[in-house]
């Protein structure tokens, strides 16, 4: 049994944001119609971090594999990525490992393309004033992916303690950026909010965002965590990555259901509905946009099966018998 080993560091080479933004496109697509398998992913929660377990199949298009990722924030201090983790791509036809891949510059490359694509979807065409709340290693990923798809001429950049935002606003090109320690000067102004912060409670006051406002947030992940609050989820078109997901997972929706603010039905579509052509894209009518990601195991096999392709054409990584 041979198995294609790709690096970390051999991932940028074969796989572009707007491809990987195509390829989120895709899967959500599918999932959206009932074309994919995707198990409810399995949590180990135990002493500095969780370790996620999500498997998934897109069927339409014969690809399967999972995903298992560890999140420890005390590897910071450690000198080693906090998200860390592989993911194996498995040959629908025969069940044979076919690639072992890392999947912590994946994730971070999957998790801003649905960003992007709901940026694409949602937010205004002159999009040009982006706010970034947190600046690890999604942030780079995440303004990349807005660029890819709206005019981003400046880019505000919020971070505990600041100096990360700085270090971040000086490593961008071709966009004005700087770092921004007061949260409302940050939205002022702002066309695009994105949060990918670990935060347990909201990052800036949305009460007083123009209409039009697009906010994303792909940070928060468990039922105790929000990023964004009420009075953006009470005023917003709110749109997921999949229902199910998100209504076990995202304290960002979770909270304001349970102290009855809103009620499940406040989410008014997934990205594949809007793909599809089954949902409008936009605000619908709404004052602001929102988007809620808590990352999904289809968009771990989409991106996986993409890089694999390019991989196996151009000879990238190393083959081993296992």
């Amino acid at each position: 049994m041979n198995i294609r080993i790709i690096s970390r560091d051999e991932i940028p080479s074969l796989i572009t944001m707007r491809d990987a933004i195509d390829a989120m496109a895709r899967a959500f697509a599918q999932l959206s119609r009932g074309k994919a398998e995707m198990p409810v992913r399995v949590a180990l929660t135990s002493g500095g971090g969780i370790s996620l377990f999500m498997p998934a199949r897109l069927g339409a298009s014969g690809e399967r594999g999972a995903k298992v990722v560890s999140l420890f924030g005390d590897n910071r201090a450690r000198g080693l990525p906090t998200i860390n983790g592989v993911i194996l791509m498995i040959d629908d036809e025969t069940g044979l490992p076919a690639a072992l891949m890392d999947a912590g510059e994946l994730t971070a490359i999957r998790t801003a393309a649905a960003a992007g694509l709901a940026a694409r979807l949602l937010s205004r065409p002159d999009s040009r004033v982006l706010a970034i709340f947190g600046a690890g290693v999604q942030a780079p990923r995440q303004i990349e992916a807005i660029r890819a798809v709206r005019p981003i001429e400046e880019v505000r950049v919020v971070s505990q303690g600041g100096d990360s935002a700085r270090r971040l606003a000086a490593s961008l090109e071709g966009v004005e950026a700087r770092a921004v320690s007061d949260s409302a000067e940050a939205v002022d102004g702002a066309d695009i909010i994105v949060a990918v912060t670990t935060s347990a409670t909201p990052v800036f006051d949305g009460s007083a965002l123009p209409a039009g406002t697009h906010v994303s947030g792909s940070g928060s992940f468990q039922p105790h965590m929000r990023e964004v609050g009420d009075e953006v989820v009470t005023r917003a078109r709110v749109v997921v990555e999949e229902r199910e997901a998100v209504l076990e997972e995202a304290g960002d929706l979770i909270i304001p259901i349970r102290e009855g603010l809103v009620t499940a039905d406040v989410i008014d579509a997934d990205l594949g509905e809007i793909v599809n052509g089954e949902a409008p894209e936009g605000n619908a009518g709404r004052e602001l946009t929102f988007f809620k990601s808590v990352g999904t195991a289809v968009q771990d096999v989409a991106i996986g099966a993409e890089v694999l392709r390019r991989a196996e054409a151009e000879g990238v990584g190393r083959v081993v018998a296992v």
